[in-house]
């Protein structure tokens, strides 16, 4: 949801200032699809839009606040768990079906698209580094004072509760953190692509994105970004090579991933290291605690070895 209004705004700015420099082929200074629904100038309501900055701006603030009202509509009612996923999932589909059924002003089934290539090598890196940043922030705010409350939440809320922590007001500010983000990522995703729909709203990316998680790794955070590296990379290649039936080889592929490793690939490597880490720190502790017990020495075998006394 977050990600597909993100990614209109930023497309529809560029789409009108493209459009302005590029005229139709009918001569207007419009966009194309305003046009072919009878439209001769732009609407009023979204002239701001021109200014990029501007369109940038609302396609952050405007996530936030939606994702703001959902949080206190749903995490102060107590709505929880799979309820609130359903309810996820139809917030993706209205928007979806709003999106098609206003086609003069979003383009429709044909979406946003013709409004300049800006993929390039420069714009890659500004890519690369936005999620950088991402990544260490999320990872800073994981591992603060205001993380430790939110991992203590994740397991037992009810014990969170207890303790005197207002438990929906954590939960609806992380939920505006991840709206953020996604609009974040709309924002270049449209950029980069060139080419906007109302499938990038809807809840089929919603459910590709739970798959990316999946596959990397819940409760960790590089996983999401290793599982959706992984993903679309097996997409690309296994698109050229098997044409027609990729797609349930990826489907495929998916379940056996989720049967063999429930915590995704690096939430299973973080869990064996932690594990080899916590058998050696109880093997250290066993050793210490069995040559005091015996007040000898153990040998490797396991078998105490009195110790000798000094005569003298």
């Amino acid at each position: 949801v977050y990600f597909g209004i993100g990614a209109y705004f930023v497309a529809m700015s560029l789409k009108m200032n493209y459009a302005l420099i590029h005229p139709t082929r009918y001569g207007g200074k419009i966009p194309d699809f305003m046009e072919w629904n009878g439209l001769t100038t732009v609407p009023t309501f979204m002239e701001p839009l021109k200014n990029f900055y501007f369109a940038c701006a609302m396609g952050l603030l405007f996530p936030l606040v939606l994702s703001f009202i959902f949080g206190i509509f749903t995490f102060k009612r107590h709505i929880y768990g799979v309820y609130c996923a359903i309810i996820t999932l139809a917030e993706a589909l209205i928007l979806e079906r709003g999106i098609v059924e206003y086609q003069p002003y979003t383009g429709g089934f044909n979406g946003i698209t013709e409004y300049g290539v800006y993929a390039s090598r420069g714009f890659y890196w500004i890519i690369l580094v936005v999620t950088a940043a991402v990544v260490v922030l999320v990872r800073l705010l994981t591992y603060s004072r205001f993380g430790t409350i939110l991992k203590s939440i994740r397991d037992n809320e009810m014990r969170a509760e207890f303790m005197g922590f207002e438990v929906a007001n954590f939960k609806i500010f992380v939920f505006c953190v991840s709206a953020l983000i996604a609009a974040v990522g709309g924002g270049l995703y449209a950029a980069w692509v060139g080419i906007v729909s109302f499938l990038d709203a809807g809840p089929a990316l919603s459910l590709e994105s739970v798959i990316w998680v999946a596959v990397g790794g819940r409760g960790t955070i590089v996983g999401p970004v290793v599982g959706t590296l992984l993903v679309k990379g097996a997409e690309f290649f296994l698109s050229e090579k098997l044409q027609w039936i990729w797609q349930l080889f990826m489907g495929a592929l998916f379940i056996l991933v989720v049967i063999l490793v429930p915590d995704g690939i690096v939430g299973a490597l973080v869990k064996r290291l932690k594990g080899n880490g916590e058998q050696r720190t109880f093997s250290r502790f066993s050793w210490e605690g069995l040559r005091k017990m015996f007040g000898g020495n153990v040998a490797a075998g396991g078998e105490s070895r009195p110790r000798l006394r000094d005569k003298n």
